[in-house]
């Protein structure tokens, strides 16, 4: 899933998954592939609402503040 746009991707193949992943997509937890797979319904890829405050929205919304918290500290760093 890309944190930033709420794209959802079924993807199996390993090296899918690591080309979808340097274009910024990350791995859904294993706690919420049930909420993953209701939301795809079959289909091969979904867009979530980043803002409905659903189980995917929220860990996309903590995966987004953890990267701004780290990229806020490396500026403060580099001064």
């Amino acid at each position: 899933m890309n944190v930033d746009t709420g794209h959802l991707i079924l993807t199996d193949k390993r090296e899918e998954l690591k080309s979808l992943m340097k274009q910024g997509y990350e791995p859904v937890p294993e706690e919420l592939s049930r909420a993953a797979k209701r939301k795809l319904a079959g289909e091969k890829e979904a867009y979530v609402s980043l803002t409905s405050g659903g189980k995917l929205s929220n860990w996309a919304r903590k995966k987004r503040k953890a990267r701004k918290k780290v990229a806020r500290k490396s500026r403060k760093r580099n001064r």
